[in-house]
């Protein structure tokens, strides 16, 4: 049995923000009325939050985000490994998948089958890939004889507490978060949703891990959409006494349709997604002041096939999840999890893969990977550090990331997918450089930036749209080099170069033209400073670019500041013997560097 949802999002109506209105959540309530994309000014909350409910994550994006694989846990050893690799190169860092009671103790109590179990988690320890497991699915020989998705009987509670002590002790220390049931709000739990019962099985769970593995986390299961109403009717029950966090699946068609057009009810509704975060973390606040409650989101995505009732094409799914994922890093939201690295291989309407059900990378896979790259090391978003404008203001997304290296990751979009031009100035006019990224490919492109009176770079001109626009802002500046000009005769020549932003392992040429000449032995000496070495023999006469690239793609450019002087003062026969012996000693030490285009 599939503990993931079903797909099948035609059943919007089973996943409605009804329940929201019991708690007064009246912003909520209100963002459902705006049209598309317009943003409010902060407001007051109704009451004094909790601190947690506004503190930043001091985690990065990378530790907070993760990628749904309900069956890891079932596959064989072939298969498992092809997912980890998946999983490796995309930098996720979680993985969620399904540590199933009915694939577990499926032929009677006590009869275990963990074999697979035990390869998943042995392979994410090894990769250091966090594991949140589902615990849920109940075997027939517990349920009366039923469907996976009954519960226990009450007579058999006790066999669930076997389960769950059994599981999380045998991977204590190497599961980091157990998530109790899945989707429990909808039709995943039989005859019908009971939040009363529900925490029954979550107090069990609950104590059980904790003396199992005090130290990993209890997720109550995701609610279908936002589930306010079951949540409500569950903390009233006590489940916020048996929990370490609350999670969520906020699918696009299941918080609430947007104005015309009719493809709207898919699309990200980024305003309202973040004001949900705090509507959740609200109503957790009213149930419980006394100890911090996490919010994670565990599955998010959007299925690219042409059965589902709703569907997008590929390349829409890749720029939704990748607003989504840079959307939900701007909030305070603890854990994302997107779903789900393969297309399933039987319902069509799970197509919300990163890679098909063959391995075959969908665009989003890229998308994802180069979310990572340019995003993954961020805390927190930094709004002021960048101002954005446009024609129609009301409608743009634009974010801002501070790195660790001092840079910053931006993006900008149009929540209503219509064309729009971009304006942004950078507030610090240390930043020197800007970066346009690829979400497919990665690849950096140098923008043509400009200067302000007050020094502040700034960029114009640039179309917005569905797709996200990704671009990354520098400090990399070369402000000088000594010495600035050498003979052509100069076999090598030691380089110092100052300026800002050196990152270990730059790489320093000079160009001319078509001609290039690679430096070597960079040594960056500070942030400031490097040294390198530079070939010049038989470089061609005149003024050369210096150029200087990080590791990360940043690329700063001083034009002309180097000089190459010809040679003077030799006559015929003496220049070519000369010649022949430079030509021969530059051979022979192999420093000629220079390079030509083909």
């Amino acid at each position: 049995m599939d503990l993931s949802p079903a797909r099948n999002r035609g059943t919007s109506l089973r996943r409605s923000l009804s329940g929201i209105t019991r708690v007064g959540l009246l912003l909520a309530l209100c963002l459902l009325l705006l049209p598309s994309g317009v943003t409010l000014p902060a407001a007051p909350a109704p009451h004094s939050p909790a601190p947690a409910a506004l503190a930043s994550s001091a985690l990065t994006v990378r530790e907070r985000y993760g990628i749904a694989s309900s069956h890891l846990a079932c596959y064989d050893a072939q298969v498992m490994e092809k997912e980890f690799q998946a999983l490796q190169e995309l930098q996720a860092g979680w993985v969620r998948c399904t540590f199933a009671w009915h694939d577990l103790e499926w032929q009677g109590n006590d009869i275990w089958t963990l074999g697979s179990a035990d390869r998943a988690v042995q392979e994410a320890d090894q990769r250091g890939i966090r594991v949140l497991g589902i615990l849920g699915g109940c075997p027939s020989w517990a349920n009366g004889g039923k469907e996976p998705t009954y519960p226990p009987t009450p007579q058999n509670l006790v066999h669930w507490a076997d389960y769950v002590r059994t599981v999380s002790a045998r991977y204590r220390g190497k599961v980091a978060a157990w998530e109790i049931w899945n989707e429990e709000n909808i039709q995943f739990w039989q005859p019908q949703p009971d939040p009363v019962y529900y925490v029954q099985l979550l107090a069990i769970a609950y104590e059980e891990i904790r003396q199992a593995d005090p130290q990993a986390k209890v997720v109550m299961g995701g609610m279908a959409g936002v589930g306010a109403d079951f949540l409500i009717e569950a903390f009233e029950a006590g489940a916020l006494n048996y929990v370490d966090a609350v999670a969520y699946h906020p699918y696009a068609d299941t918080i609430g349709e947007e104005t015309d057009p009719p493809e709207a009810l898919q699309w990200p509704k980024e305003v309202l997604s973040r004001n949900l975060v705090l509507a959740v973390r609200d109503l957790i606040w009213q149930y419980e002041k006394n100890r911090p409650i996490e919010l994670w989101i565990t599955e998010l995505g959007w299925s690219a096939s042409d059965s589902h009732p709703t569907p997008v094409d590929t390349e829409t799914q890749a720029a939704y999840l990748m607003r989504a994922m840079i959307n939900y890093a701007s909030t305070n939201l603890d854990r994302f999890m997107v779903y789900s690295l393969r297309d399933d291989r039987d319902e069509v309407n799970d197509w919300c893969g990163l890679m098909k059900y063959d391995f075959t990378p969908k665009p989003s896979y890229h998308y994802y990977r180069t979310f990572m790259e340019v995003f993954g090391e961020a805390t927190s978003e930094d709004a002021a550090a960048v101002s954005f404008s446009c024609s129609r203001p009301s409608t743009l997304e634009a974010h801002c990331f501070p790195l660790p290296d001092g840079s910053l990751a931006l993006a900008a979009w149009k929540s209503d997918n219509q064309p729009d031009t971009l304006s942004l100035t950078v507030q610090d006019p240390a930043f020197s450089t800007l970066a346009f990224i690829d979400p497919s490919s990665g690849q950096r492109t140098a923008a043509a930036v400009s200067r302000d009176a007050w020094g502040r770079l700034q960029l114009s001109g640039v179309s917005i749209g569905k797709n996200p626009v990704i671009m990354r802002v520098g400090r990399l500046r070369v402000t000088s080099v000594e010495p600035d000009r050498a003979m052509q005769n100069t076999i090598w020549l030691n380089l110092s170069v100052e300026g800002s932003g050196f990152q270990e392992g730059a790489q320093v040429r000079l160009v001319k033209g078509g001609t290039t000449i690679e430096a070597f032995n960079v040594n960056v000496v500070s942030p400031q400073q490097l040294t390198a070495v530079a070939g010049l023999f038989l470089a061609e006469p005149g003024s050369y670019d210096l150029v200087v690239t990080n590791p990360d793609g940043e690329e700063a450019r001083a034009e002309g500041i180097f000089t190459v002087t010809a040679m003077c003062g030799l006559g015929g026969g003496a220049a070519v013997l000369f010649l022949g012996f430079m030509l021969g000693l530059a051979t022979a030490t192999g420093y000629l560097r220079r390079k030509r285009p083909r």
